[in-house]
């Protein structure tokens, strides 16, 4: 399967996010609140290897990431590579310093910038928005 088709669901039907974030314990601050809303969870700390999840044909339905991250991309390049890559997947940035236009100009698929501090819960809702069916 390529990231083209990507499934937005998990074998068991149960919605996947990718949180990318390279501070761990805001990582995993965010994955416990995601589990317990009944997301399964993939994790990368940086935008290179969420690069490596998402062309291996991960099924994601969202991505989450940070801005400022090491590596050779940072959460804005991630976008831009999902652009071409992953067009279909949505996108939640978090970021002390980025603003929604700029990020959307750089990827139509970014749905939400989230100022950092944030509250975990405050990205799941959104997260629980973006993957409910509107015919439920």
């Amino acid at each position: 399967m390529n990231v083209e088709t990507t499934i937005k669901n998990g074998v068991d039907g149960t919605p996947v996010v990718l949180v990318v974030e390279d501070e761990a314990i805001i990582r995993m601050l965010l994955i416990d609140e995601l589990e317990d809303a009944g997301f399964v969870v993939m994790e990368a700390e940086g935008a290179d290897a969420a690069v490596v999840i998402l062309s291996n044909g991960a099924m994601i339905g969202v991505v989450v990431t940070d801005v400022r991250m090491p590596g050779s991309m940072d959460g804005l390049g991630l976008a831009a590579w999902m652009r071409d890559q992953a067009p279909r997947v949505p996108i939640i940035i978090t970021s002390g310093f980025a603003t929604q236009p700029d990020c959307q100009s750089i990827n139509p698929a970014v749905t939400r910038v989230i100022p950092k501090p944030y509250k975990p819960g405050d990205v799941v809702k959104l997260v629980t928005a973006l993957l409910t069916p509107l015919d439920r």
